[in-house]
C-alpha cells in the first residue's frame, strides 16, 4: 500500500507543478458553468411586456402570469424601451381599453397572443384560438442540459485517461520507467498507483457537473454506479494510449481518437431509430448515455442500471484483455 501511495504522491507532485491534474479536474467544472449560462429555462415566456408603474394591481398581476414584465415611470421611458434591440412590447392602460406599443421589426410574432391576453383579462375562462400539445423536448428538462449534461459527464472519461497517459508519458521521457521496473515494485501496482487519479477524476468531474447543472432529485446511489463503470474506461483509455507514445504531442494526438466512438454513440443513441440502436451495443459509451440519460431524466430502475453497468464493465474487461500484451510490452 505505501509503494501504491508513494506512486500516487509523485504524480500529485508532477501533475500540480505542471497544472495538469489542476486543470484536468477543473474542466469539468468549467464547462458545467458554461452550460448553465447557456440553459434557459424551461418556464421561461418568449413574451417581454413593459408597462407604467401606475398600471392597475390586477391587470398587472394578469401579465406578470403570462409573461416577463417589467416596470418604468412614465411613457417617454417606456417607448425608450420598447426601441431597443430586443423585441419588448410596451402595454399602456387607457379608459378606451389598452394601446399596444410596438417597435415593428420585432423578429417573434408576438402580438397576436399579447392581444390575446389582453381580451381574455377580467373573464373566467377564454377559449384558447389555438391546440396546445406537449412535447418531452424542453419540458421536463431543457434539452441542452439533458443532453450537454450527460455528454459532459461521460467525457469526463478523457480526462481521467487524459491525466494517466501523460503521466505514463513523463515517466517514460525522464527514463524512469526503466527504473521502476527493476524496483521491488509488482507490475499490478504500479498500475493501481497509476491509475487511481485517472479513476478519481471522472467520478469527481462526473459528481461536480451533476451538481452544478442541478440535476436535483436524481437518484444518488444509480448516479455513482455509473459513474464509477465510466471510471474504469477511463483506465483503460490511458493506459493503452499511454504505454504506445513517446511524448506529450503525440499522445495527445492519439487522445483523440478517442472522441470519434464517444461522440458517435450518444448522437447515435439520439438520433437513430430504435431497429438501429444494436449497431452501437459494442460501445461502452452507448451503454454509459442510456444509463446516465435515464437517471437524470429520473426514470432509471436498478435493473437497468445495473445491466448496463456490467455491460460496460465487460465491454471494458475484453478491450483490456485484448490490449494487455501491449500494455505490458509498453510498461517495460
Amino acid at each position: 500500500m505505501n509503494k501504491i501511495l508513494a506512486i500516487i504522491g509523485r504524480d500529485l507532485k508532477s501533475g500540480t507543478r505542471d497544472w495538469l491534474i489542476i486543470y484536468l479536474s477543473l474542466a469539468s467544472i468549467l464547462v458545467a458553468l458554461l452550460l448553465r449560462a447557456l440553459i434557459p429555462s424551461v418556464g421561461e415566456s418568449t413574451l417581454s411586456l413593459v408597462v407604467l408603474q401606475d398600471m392597475s394591481p390586477g391587470l398587472l398581476a394578469h401579465l406578470d402570469d403570462q409573461a416577463r414584465v417589467s416596470q418604468v415611470p412614465n411613457i417617454a421611458a417606456l417607448r425608450e424601451r420598447v426601441l431597443r434591440i430586443d423585441d419588448v412590447f410596451g402595454v399602456v392602460e387607457t379608459d378606451q381599453g389598452f394601446e399596444i406599443v410596438r417597435q415593428g421589426n420585432e423578429n417573434i410574432p408576438m402580438e397576436a397572443p399579447l392581444r390575446f391576453i389582453l381580451n381574455s383579462y377580467g373573464r373566467e375562462a377564454a377559449p384558447l384560438p389555438m391546440q396546445v400539445a406537449f412535447s418531452d423536448v424542453g419540458w421536463r428538462l431543457s434539452p441542452i442540459k439533458l443532453e450537454g449534461g450527460t455528454l459532459l459527464i461521460i467525457f469526463t472519461t478523457v480526462f481521467g485517461g487524459m491525466l494517466i497517459l501523460l503521466n505514463l508519458v513523463e515517466e517514460k521521457m525522464s527514463n524512469t520507467l526503466s527504473a521502476i521496473n527493476v524496483a521491488p515494485l509488482h507490475r499490478s501496482q504500479f498500475i493501481i498507483g497509476k491509475g487511481i487519479l485517472g479513476f478519481i477524476i471522472p467520478i469527481i468531474g462526473g459528481i461536480s457537473a451533476a451538481m452544478i447543472l442541478g440535476f436535483s432529485g436524481i437518484n444518488i446511489s444509480m448516479f455513482l454506479v455509473t459513474v464509477v463503470a465510466i471510471a474504469f474506461i477511463s483506465i483503460i483509455i490511458g493506459f493503452s494510449i499511454g504505454v504506445l507514445n513517446n511524448e506529450p504531442i503525440a499522445a495527445i494526438s492519439g487522445m483523440k481518437m478517442v472522441y470519434f466512438p464517444i461522440l458517435a454513440s450518444i448522437f447515435g443513441a439520439m438520433f437513430l431509430p430504435s431497429r438501429w440502436l444494436p449497431i452501437l451495443y459494442w460501445s461502452p459509451f452507448y451503454w454509459a448515455y442510456d444509463s446516465m440519460r435515464a437517471i437524470l431524466l429520473q426514470e432509471a430502475s436498478w435493473g437497468q442500471v445495473s445491466f448496463n453497468a456490467a455491460v460496460i464493465l465487460a465491454l471494458t474487461g475484453v478491450v483490456f484483455m485484448l490490449l494487455r500484451k501491449k500494455i505490458q510490452h509498453g510498461l517495460q
